[in-house]
């Protein structure tokens, strides 16, 4: 009540802090940002980046972009991090981009992996750091040859994904995804699965798999708000089938589901879906049958018009990463020798 009262009777006040002087001019007693009305709004570059502090701060705006992201910058630049009592977070709110949001999301999940693998000691050897090379292999490297923005967190039972992509047109979707049909079914034939009753779990190459998803990627729209690293993602699939010293070395478990109906975004929050694999069974199989090599879970979704899609058939794959896999820091950056 009291908030759209300050709204209707224009309590508000917007203050643009550009320079030191600025700040200086600003400032109460105890060092902090004056709270003039009863809504303030403060809109500024590198002075608010750090080392100012305003109470009952609750509302964030971060549009910075640039094209390399540091950690330990943007980290600075983070204030909705900072501790605030319990009864302001409920209120508090953060806006960005969605690329802004990816990075950020992934420097969270970069952070919260290493110190869980040094915690918990699962990691006795370290953690491993892998990047390609222009032959487009695997190879370890440096950690400070490393940008966050290029890199990706693997650690066991992850889920690698596409997420908010679009398929091309039906009229060009239809023979690219019969074409895959056809493969799938051949390898379905000579593959020999985990279930003789059902036979939608089996061991193939993961030559083949990458065939597969090659395909699948020409199936998706290039030009898409939230695109997919495809290349990374097979990268990562052939670096988890051939680095282990199982007898099933270059295999990968394929998890195939059919006739899914499956919506581009959701309806509760309007978000892009990103579980297409949790409502059935296939998630709670890839992760049994991912012990020492991956599990790559395929969908195939009717893709109707009234979920979002193009009106077309399409596969959407789920990556999930072997039990035994240790935590690896992988760069999508070519490494030249």
């Amino acid at each position: 009540m009291a908030v759209k009262q300050a709204l209707v009777n224009e309590e508000l006040l917007i203050e643009v802090v550009n320079s030191e002087k600025d700040v200086e001019l600003l400032l109460d007693k105890s060092g902090q940002l004056k709270h003039r009305t009863p809504l303030n709004f403060f809109i500024g570059g590198q002075i608010l980046d750090r080392g100012i502090t305003i109470d009952n701060l609750i509302g964030f705006y971060y549009g910075r972009n640039p094209q390399k992201f540091q950690q330990d910058t943007v980290l600075q630049h983070s204030r909705m991090y900072g501790a605030r009592p319990l009864i302001d977070i409920a209120v508090t709110r953060f806006y960005t981009t969605q690329t802004i949001y990816d990075v950020m999301e992934q420097m969270y999940y970069f952070d919260a992996d290493l110190r869980q693998a040094i915690i918990s000691g699962s990691n006795q050897q370290g953690v491993v750091f892998i990047q390609k090379d222009d032959n487009n292999q695997i190879i370890p490297c440096s950690p400070n040859k490393l940008l966050l923005s290029n890199i990706q967190m693997l650690k066991a039972h992850r889920r690698l994904l596409p997420i908010g992509f679009q398929t091309i047109p039906k009229s060009y979707l239809a023979p690219l995804v019969k074409k895959l049909d056809v493969f799938i079914a051949d390898l379905r034939k000579r593959a020999v699965a985990v279930d003789e009753d059902d036979n939608r779990s089996f061991l193939v190459k993961v030559e083949d798999v990458e065939t597969i998803l090659e395909q699948i990627v020409a199936t998706y729209a290039v030009k898409d708000a939230h695109p997919w690293d495809s290349r990374h993602f097979i990268s990562a699939l052939l670096y988890m089938s051939r680095e282990t010293k199982s007898a099933d070395k270059g295999l990968v478990w394929l998890v195939l589901r059919e006739n899914r109906n499956m919506s581009r975004i959701r309806k509760s929050n309007q978000h892009y879906e990103d579980a297409p694999d949790t409502s059935h069974d296939e998630l709670a199989e890839a992760r049994v049958l991912a012990t020492d090599i991956p599990a790559l879970i395929l969908l195939r979704q009717n893709g109707e018009e009234k979920q979002g899609w193009k009106g077309g058939a399409f596969y959407w794959p789920v990556l999930i990463t072997p039990a035994d896999f240790k935590t690896t820091v992988y760069s999508k950056n070519t490494y030249r020798k």
